[in-house]
């Protein structure tokens, strides 16, 4: 659904392969991965897609139809991340060994996304964004609101 959204987004502005792979820093054949459904694209190329063509995150994952939100923050901020993540495992009362089950994850890995060591996979918080039905822009600090909460 990803690389199909990517393609379809991307033929919409009639932008070339060549010239969106430009603006990510990848080669042709990475990003035809990601159209293709091959390889998961990164979550930091994933942003900054989101912000070349000015479509939210959530509708490339295709959690929303709607295409744009008031976005807040263009960059990724690790500890922005780390903290909602935590804030909505804690407000559901799950431990992190659930969570990391659900996204099919091991829960040491899971630890250092809510400490801030590392970024989490694009895969996985597409994963916690359905299971617990919150917007990833809002996960990511990109926009104020939870907008799949409405």
């Amino acid at each position: 659904m990803i690389g199909d959204n990517l393609k379809n987004i991307r033929t919409y502005f009639d932008i070339k392969q060549r010239e969106i792979c430009k603006e990510l820093g990848v080669s042709r054949s990475t990003y035809a991965g990601w159209e293709n459904g091959i390889d998961n694209i990164p979550l930091l190329k994933l942003n900054k897609f989101s912000n070349y063509f000015g479509v939210c995150i959530d509708y490339i994952c295709g959690l929303t139809k709607t295409k744009k939100y008031d976005i807040i923050n263009k960059d990724i901020n690790v500890d922005t991340v780390a903290k909602n993540l935590k804030s909505i495992r804690l407000q559901h009362n799950d431990t992190q060994l659930t969570i990391s089950n659900v996204i099919n994850t091991d829960r040491s890995n899971y630890s250092r996304y809510e400490l801030g060591k590392n970024l989490i996979l694009t895969s996985l918080i597409i994963d916690f964004a359905k299971y617990y039905k919150v917007s990833i822009d809002w996960l990511l600090g990109k926009t104020e609101k939870n907008m799949l909460n409405r």
